[in-house]
């Protein structure tokens, strides 16, 4: 296991490329979704917005996630040379027009599916809380509904202003209710944890790689439990440190290049666990 995350620093760091697309959709999506926030205003437009959604999504997918792919593939070469590794690592971008011809429908796929999954899970999450841990009051549902639609509640102020008005018991309550969503949540993405490498190695149809990804999870449930909680708490921690480092301009520059390394070192991490612990075995079967 330690091995694992000492090579997936390296792959990382010797790959820093992979953060480059990354940031760049997520610029684009967030000025898109700017964009849409104040010309949406029917619904043609929004079904207009969703497709273009779903079809960004789908394109970034296929392309980003195929070149951490080839990136794994490469880390298994030997260059003599450190100019020879560059050119080789640059060369990773013209991959990504392969990987969107491959894999373009199906991300389109999994999108669809996580919305699906969405909306399945919602009202289970909801009923599971109201019979542990109680529905909402008429008050704090009210006072919920005017922070939505307040636009000026939607800021730090209009939060801290709403959380001011309650009272310790509705403090432990949502609490409560935070601390359920995180459960759920976190379950959920451990058991969508190998669906992405499933598409991208073995199987391109985004319903069989699901249920094949989870099968592989328990087939070697425990080192898969032991990766995701590790990856886990490291975000926790830097989820946690980015609260207060939005005080200090260069603090939150720096957590932001942080969070970005993170996410691509997140990612080839769980593409290496799958490469090592799946292909790997297959090719010494065949041997």
């Amino acid at each position: 296991m330690k091995n694992l995350f000492k090579d997936a620093i390296k792959i990382t760091n010797y790959n820093l490329i992979l953060t480059i697309p990354l940031i760049i959709f997520i610029k684009i999506l967030d000025l898109y979704s700017l964009y849409s926030k104040y010309t949406v205003d029917s619904v043609p437009k929004f079904i207009l917005a969703s497709i273009t959604m779903l079809f960004m999504f789908g394109v970034f997918c296929a392309g980003w996630f195929y070149m951490v792919e080839r990136a794994i593939n490469l880390s298994k070469k030997v260059f003599v040379l450190d100019e020879d590794r560059a050119k080789a690592t640059l060369n990773l971008f013209k991959t990504i027009p392969d990987g969107i011809g491959k894999f373009f429908l199906s991300f389109v796929g999994v999108y669809i599916m996580f919305f699906f999954i969405q909306v399945i899970v919602t009202p289970l999450v909801y009923l599971l809380g109201a019979n542990i841990i109680g529905a909402l009051d008429d008050a704090s549902m009210l006072g919920l509904q005017q922070m939505v639609i307040d636009t000026s509640s939607s800021s730090n102020q209009g939060m801290a202003a709403f959380i001011d008005k309650l009272t310790p018991e509705q403090i432990i309550f949502f609490g409560k209710w935070s601390l359920l969503f995180m459960v759920v949540t976190s379950i959920i993405m451990y058991l969508l944890m190998l669906w992405i490498p499933e598409i991208i190695y073995k199987t391109q149809n985004p319903f069989a790689a699901l249920w094949k990804s989870i099968a592989k999870l328990f087939k070697d449930f425990f080192t898969s439990f032991k990766l995701y909680i590790s990856l886990w708490l490291m975000g926790f921690a830097l989820l946690f440190i980015n609260t207060f480092a939005v005080i200090n301009p260069i603090a939150y520059i720096v957590m932001s290049i942080a969070l970005f390394y993170f996410s691509v070192y997140f990612v080839v991490l769980i593409f290496l666990y799958y490469d090592r612990r799946f292909m790997e075995q297959v090719d010494d079967e065949k041997e």
